[in-house]
């Protein structure tokens, strides 16, 4: 049936859970003719607003405890909240955990019937699906076996796929994707994409930033229980990773600052740049021939979507994309070769310094990382002057890409990011041939031949 337009509505959602310093205490306060409160609450979850439309991606990230797990078991009916308003509208399907809601004393094919009994299926509606769920599965002749005996692996198949193959209206999945071997994360992927295509609602809580940028239409960012940001998924993943770098000094700063990021802003697209669009400068031969463009430098071209992490003493300035030739260009050539070069100011003492570039997609999806091959600089002293080169060559089809650096060294004997500028600096790719034809965000040199 169609989901209507608000799929799901929270009003001022809270979840709280009392504590006790004593295990008498809970006896004590329930028979306490007084009423006198022997409890703290611990707010999992606090005033809560949010509405996902009917075929909406949500991607939910969030630091461990920040909340993520509690909301989504309020959204699938696991438990109740304490306050605020909580509407769902239409069937849902969720996999939360590894085996939730399936039991260890039945076999595969009984969990089946289970599983799908509880989500509110009939046993004729299950058995349509039988045979779509066993052999998404995979697991052979252990889905005669009682679940107990199951391997982790074999117990995520099983969940995903019982999950995945009812027709829900919402599904609802918690990190259960980093399980099992490759081809089946794989075909996970595959079926979560028929299945967001037909227009299934879906949350998706993931500690990839790659898997929220690619997947979802929009993402939010919980914290302490609280939703510190709701908007474009990159700028919620960047931000998300802003706040997981930050150093304990700096953490409630950072968390201030992304609180109070205007949420209509942050719905705009702050992957777009200042200037208007690269032209080639592919003027015509004489014989009429296109010729091959060159790479070139637009003084407007700049980054919106900057975002500056400090934790230390340390600067990143002078940030340059280079030609084989020395000139600076942010317009590239597909099939040629640059150098990033950037330096770097040092205001404290590092030991085992470190340098990492990330060349990302216009969605925030990472697509090359270049470090020192693992090695770190032994020491870099107090005002000493570092200069990063990177070098890469050019595979990406026509588009804008963004680069983010960072730095990172031992500080008082432990690691730390010093600093690391996301989206530091962006360009543009062109193409020296037709590429109308040809998808994707690389090229590898591809052709197809039919005989």
């Amino acid at each position: 049936m169609p989901v209507p337009a608000a799929a799901i509505r929270l009003q001022n959602v809270s979840k709280f859970y009392k504590l006790y310093d004593c295990k008498h205490d809970r006896f004590r306060e329930a028979f306490d003719p007084r009423r006198r409160k022997r409890h703290r609450e611990f707010y999992a979850l606090r005033d809560i607003d949010l509405d996902v439309k009917g075929g909406e991606i949500l991607g939910i990230v969030g630091r461990n405890g920040a909340g993520k797990s509690t909301l989504l078991k309020i959204l699938s009916g696991v438990i109740p909240a304490n306050a605020g308003r909580v509407e769902i509208n239409g069937r849902v399907s969720a996999l939360l955990e590894l085996g939730s809601g399936l039991n260890p004393n039945l076999d595969g094919i009984q969990n089946i019937f289970f599983g799908g009994i509880m989500m509110g299926f009939s046993r004729e509606e299950m058995k349509r699906r039988l045979d779509d769920i066993v052999a998404f599965a995979g697991i052979g002749e252990f889905i005669r076996q009682p679940m107990r005996t199951y391997s982790t692996g074999m117990r995520a198949r099983l969940g995903f796929a019982l999950a995945v193959n009812v027709s829900p209206d919402i599904l609802i999945v918690d990190e259960v994707l980093a399980v099992g071997d490759e081809l089946f994360r794989r075909k996970c992927y595959a079926k979560m994409e028929s299945i967001m295509a037909a227009g299934c609602t879906v949350l998706l809580v993931s500690h990839n930033s790659n898997t929220i940028n690619e997947f979802c239409h929009r993402a939010i960012l919980l914290d302490g229980g609280e939703l510190l940001l709701d908007g474009p998924p990159k700028t919620v993943s960047m931000n998300y990773l802003r706040l997981m770098n930050a150093s304990a000094e700096n953490a409630a700063a950072v968390r201030k600052e992304i609180r109070q990021l205007n949420r209509d802003e942050a719905r705009k697209n702050t992957l777009s740049c200042r200037g208007g669009t690269a032209a080639g400068r592919n003027e015509p031969d004489a014989d009429g021939s296109a010729r091959r463009p060159v790479p070139f430098f637009i003084p407007e071209l700049i980054p919106k979507s900057t975002l500056i992490q400090k934790n230390h003493d340390v600067s990143i300035d002078d940030i340059q994309l280079l030609t084989q030739s020395g000139e600076r260009v942010n317009v590239l050539v597909m099939g040629e070769e640059y150098h990033l070069v950037f330096k770097v100011r040092f205001g404290v003492d590092a030991v085992e310094a470190g340098f990492g570039v990330a060349i990302k997609s216009q969605k925030g999806v990472n697509l090359c990382n270049g470090n020192l091959n693992g090695r770190l600089i032994p020491r870099v002293g107090k005002g000493q002057p570092v200069t990063a080169h990177f070098h890469f060559s050019c595979a990406m089809l026509p588009g804008n890409y963004f680069a983010t650096l960072n730095v990172s060294a031992n500080i008082s004997g432990e690691r730390a990011i010093l600093i690391q500028i996301q989206d530091a600096l962006v360009f543009k790719v062109l193409s020296g041939r037709k590429m109308d034809d040809i998808g994707g965000l690389i090229y590898c040199g591809q052709s197809l031949e039919v005989e």
